[in-house]
């Protein structure tokens, strides 16, 4: 008898559970996430005399408090310039005003003369995106940075 009951109560629960699983089926795909967009920062690294500075290493990224009053700096994407200087970096965040962190940094040293490591801030304000697809995907904004001139570094002598 007790096995009889257990076993209806059972189908009971399992007709019921077949019921909410599908009525909340009804309200289309599930979206799971955080709305987010794509914020491009290009440019060309060019000397005083105008000159193209290829091979320089260009990162992006953010500057963050970790605690205790400690701050550290996190790159999430980074490049070496072309021939022309140009570099183009991108990063996925949320779609609002943002602030970036980007570095020069001359990684062949002699190659191409010899520029001292320089770091600089990338401002979002109040950005205008295009190209969203849906509710999470909010689009992509551009910020050109235009030529960016970095002096050498001087010989000591």
């Amino acid at each position: 008898m007790k096995i009889k009951a257990l076993s209806v109560y059972s189908k009971i629960l399992s007709f019921f559970m077949v019921l909410l699983g599908f009525s909340s089926c009804d309200n289309g795909a599930a979206e799971y996430g955080t709305p987010y967009a794509k914020f491009i920062v290009k440019g060309k690294v060019v000397d005083k005399e105008d000159n193209a500075v290829s091979g320089l290493k260009v990162a992006l990224g953010r500057a963050g408090d970790i605690g205790d009053g400690i701050k550290r700096t996190y790159y999430i994407d980074s490049i070496n310039t072309d021939k022309n200087g140009a570099f183009k970096l991108s990063v996925e965040e949320f779609p609002t005003s943002q602030k970036f962190v980007i570095k020069y940094e001359d990684i062949d040293k002699e190659e191409n003369g010899l520029f001292g490591t320089v770091t600089d801030t990338v401002q979002f304000a109040d950005p205008s995106f295009t190209n969203g697809s849906n509710s999470w995907y909010a689009g992509e904004t551009v910020e050109d940075l235009g030529a960016v001139i970095l002096e050498p570094e001087k010989d000591e002598e």
